[in-house]
Formats: C-alpha cells, sequence, structure tokens
C-alpha cells in the first residue's frame, strides 16, 4: 500500500548577503525565505526559524558585562527583532497572511499561553527567552570575549497558518509555493538601557549570521496527488492575526476601527507609553498598565467592547476594583480573565505565564524589569465566539472598546489591537484569493 513520504528541508535566504551577516543597522531589514511550489504538503507547526544572534555595543564592541548596560526584553528573546511577519503565494504573489507589530503580538501570546519552566527550559534554548531580565542580559546580550559565534537559536513563526492543523498544499494548483518575508524590528526598538542613562547604548546594534529556514513536508501517494491535482478548485481554511494601533490620551479611552473581517473569533491588544516606543531608555516592547507622566497608574475603572455602536459580546459594563477603590493596587480578575478568555481559541491553553504577581501595578512597578516571571503581563480583550468557531461578521460594521480611566496627564498610551480571523483560501484557474 502506498503511503506519503515525508521530507525535511532546509531553506537559505534569497536575499542572503555575501559573508551570510544580516542586520538592521546595515541595511538589511528583511529576510525572505522561498519554499518553492512542489507536489507536496507543509506541515506549518514544523516551520522554523533558526541562525545565530549577536549583540553588539557598537561597531567595535560587542556587548559584555563589564562595560554594557545594554538589555532586551526578556519575555521576547529572538522574536523581539521581529517587527513583521508575512506569508505570500510565491505564484502569484497574494498576501496570504501579515501581521504587523508581530513581537508585540508575541508579548501578549507568548505569556498567556506558556509558563515560567517554558522559558526556562524550551523556549531559552529555541527562542532565548527567560522569565528573568537580568538572567536574560548575562545569557543572551553580554557575549564573552572568547565566543565568536553568539547565540544559537531555533524558533516557531507562531501565525494563524502555522499554527493550523491542516498540512499546506504547496502544488501549483493550490497556494503555489509560499514566499515567507521576515522584517526586523529597528535596533532602538530591541534594545534600551538598564539604567537611567541610554548615553553608552546608542550605538548598539544586533546582528545575524548564518540564518535558514527549517520545515518538514509531506509528498502524498501518487493516487492522493492524482485526486488533488484532478480538481479544478478548492479551498483551505486557516485562522488570521490582524493588527490595528491607535493611542489614547484622555479619561475616556474610545478605540474604533473598521475591521473589515466576517469571522472574527476574538481581539485582544496591549499597551505602551508612546514615549517608550523607539527609545532606548526603555523597553519599547512591554506590555504595561496604563500610566501617567509621573509614573502612577492611569487605573482602567470601566471597560466594555461594541459591535456598530452596541455593547457586544458582553451587554454590561466591566467595573473594576478601582472604579471604587482607587487606592487598591490588585489587578481586577475580571480583565484578565476576559483578556485571557480572548485567546483560549487561538492556542489551548494548559499552562500560562500569566498571575497575581505580574498583572498587579503600583507607582514602583514602570517598568518591565520590575515584575516577575519575565515582566508585565497586562492585557484586555473579549472572545467573541466560543461555541460555534464561525465567527462573528464585522465586515461592514465598526469594533469599538470604551474605556474609563485615571489618564489625568499628557501621556499618549500606545494601544496595539490583533484581531483573530477565520479565512479562506481559495484557489483555481483563476489564481488566489484570500475571503476574510
Amino acid at each position: 500500500m502506498a503511503t506519503a513520504t515525508q521530507h525535511n528541508l532546509e531553506i537559505v535566504p534569497s536575499n542572503v548577503t555575501s559573508n551570510g551577516s544580516i542586520s538592521y543597522r546595515n541595511g538589511n531589514p528583511v529576510i525572505q525565505f522561498i519554499l518553492g511550489e512542489q507536489d507536496a504538503m507543509l506541515l506549518g507547526n514544523s516551520v522554523r526559524f533558526t541562525g545565530q544572534f549577536r549583540a553588539h555595543l557598537s561597531n567595535t564592541s560587542d556587548s559584555s558585562s563589564d562595560v554594557s548596560p545594554l538589555a532586551m526584553s526578556e519575555k521576547l528573546g529572538i522574536y523581539s527583532t521581529i517587527d513583521t511577519l508575512t506569508i505570500k503565494s510565491q505564484r502569484t504573489g497574494q498576501t496570504i497572511e501579515t501581521i504587523r507589530h508581530y513581537n508585540r503580538f508575541l508579548a501578549s501570546y507568548l505569556p498567556v499561553t506558556s509558563s515560567k519552566q517554558d522559558n526556562m527550559g524550551h523556549l531559552y534554548t529555541s527562542a532565548l527567552i527567560l522569565p528573568n531580565y537580568a538572567a536574560q542580559t548575562e545569557s543572551v546580550v553580554n557575549i564573552p570575549s572568547q565566543d565568536t559565534t553568539g547565540n544559537h537559536f531555533c524558533c516557531a513563526l507562531p501565525c494563524g497558518l502555522f499554527n493550523g492543523r491542516n498540512p499546506i498544499p504547496l502544488m501549483p494548483e493550490a497556494v503555489g509555493g509560499l514566499l515567507i518575508e521576515i522584517h526586523l524590528a529597528p535596533d532602538q526598538q530591541v534594545f534600551h538601557s538598564n539604567t537611567d542613562s541610554s548615553a553608552s547604548v546608542t550605538d548598539a546594534f544586533y546582528e545575524f549570521q548564518d540564518v535558514s529556514l527549517v520545515c518538514e513536508t509531506i509528498e502524498p501517494d501518487a493516487q492522493t496527488m492524482q485526486s488533488l491535482k484532478s480538481q479544478p478548485s478548492g479551498t483551505f481554511e486557516y485562522n488570521s492575526i490582524n493588527s490595528y494601533y491607535q493611542t489614547i490620551n484622555s479619561a475616556n479611552g474610545i478605540i474604533n476601527f473598521q475591521l473589515g473581517l466576517s469571522k472574527v473569533l476574538g481581539c485582544f491588544a496591549n499597551i505602551v507609553p508612546a514615549a517608550h516606543i523607539n527609545n532606548y531608555l526603555y523597553d519599547g516592547l512591554a506590555t504595561l498598565y496604563p500610566t501617567n507622566d509621573d509614573g502612577s497608574s492611569a487605573d482602567i475603572k470601566e471597560l466594555f467592547f461594541t459591535r456598530n455602536g452596541s455593547k457586544f459580546p458582553l451587554d454590561f459594563n466591566v467595573n473594576t476594583l478601582q472604579q471604587s477603590d482607587l487606592s487598591n493596587p490588585t489587578i481586577d480578575p475580571q480583565l484578565v480573565y476576559y483578556y485571557m478568555d480572548a485567546l483560549v481559541k487561538f492556542a489551548d491553553i494548559k499552562r500560562t505565564s500569566i498571575n497575581q504577581v505580574n498583572t498587579r501595578y503600583s507607582d514602583s512597578s514602570r517598568f518591565d524589569k520590575d515584575f516577575a516571571d519575565g515582566g508585565c503581563g497586562f492585557g484586555v480583550g473579549v472572545a467573541f465566539d466560543r461555541i460555534s468557531d464561525q465567527g462573528v461578521d464585522f465586515k461592514s460594521v465598526n469594533f469599538g472598546l470604551n474605556m474609563s480611566l485615571e489618564l489625568t496627564t499628557d501621556s499618549p498610551q500606545a494601544f496595539y489591537l490583533f484581531v483573530h480571523n477565520k479565512n479562506t483560501l481559495v484557489f483555481g484557474p483563476g489564481g488566489l484569493q484570500v475571503l476574510a
């Protein structure tokens, strides 16, 4: 009886430099991999981005523990360097999924779906993640003078398409191969100073060496392949993540977006003061509680979501503990519950890093490094469909989020929203079409 054949592939970038070195600073902001069209199917959860990572204090100096205050996000590790992940059809160029602010998406996704033990174990080995900023700095950022290779990594690329359970058809009659682009983040967004001064780290940059993409494909048996090729057209369902950005700078924080999506399963968001973005003084990838310009917490007192102006999916306001007592330093469990529940259909949450220690807040815990278990894990969100898994239609109506908070100073809060949607890829003689 004929059986499918499995292949292990390693793909080098199509835009590799002559010396194999890639860095944002030196004019290589995009790493592109081409997985050509072939009579095979890709196992999405097998895709790994691999290579060597090295932090430089300047062009002439590596980061070392003796002289450098350089640090990076401990809960993201190598993921902090990826600003955008884009997946296209290699044959037609049709975009299948693109996630802007990919590092901030993972700043929510990873803490919710991985434990402290994961961060100390396999995530450190694969993605250079650790649950403590000092340990991550010593183990990843600071390079011993005798080390000439940097840190090796081999990390997955979580996204809707690759996290799906169904193999991705690469045949010319279907997707037609994949073009995978990794857009790198600016150095000042990846690195920050662990002191009150950024003077000694303004020339810092990161560098990749010998990067590649590894994955597994399945080649169906001849009978199955003939059956697939005989079909004039077909469809492929997958999840996708769509990203949006807005700022809040008032006590009545209102977010409105025309999503243009017809099968929305949930949404979640994280926040950071806008002044922290691309700033060597701060961790621009932190997911902090809203704060005033003096560092005091801008307590969320009330929260609700809307669809076309009506409250949805919750038909009530989420009134937090701080609505009746602003001095209460405890995070409201409703906020944490609905936030984590927004990801529960996207990943089967069996363990998590989110707890009462890294979601509570105080005026002395302004920075990510002040929180245990991988930094602050705050966010807001809600699930729209936990039963049918068919999603809710936002194609022609607005999505809204309203927050009442104690933002009493001029302190713009950057609001990164991620929407989980179900897409359908239609392929046939006329090409590819993505139905969102």
